[in-house]
């Protein structure tokens, strides 16, 4: 009974937290377009360099 007591209450702080997160419009770690595109250059990059220095 005292561990779905305390579960219960972390579960309300942590949803206190993720609606704080949200209301914020901060989301830490999440990637931007450009952190997308800078991956997708990296990408094409790597499988350039491969396939010449494999021809």
């Amino acid at each position: 009974m005292e561990n779905d007591i305390a579960w219960q209450n972390e579960l309300a702080r942590r949803a206190r937290i993720y609606e704080g997160i949200e209301a914020e419009h901060r989301f830490e770690g999440a990637m931007s377009v450009i952190d997308y595109a800078c991956m997708s250059a990296l990408t094409l990059a790597l499988v350039a360099g491969f396939w010449i220095w494999g021809a």
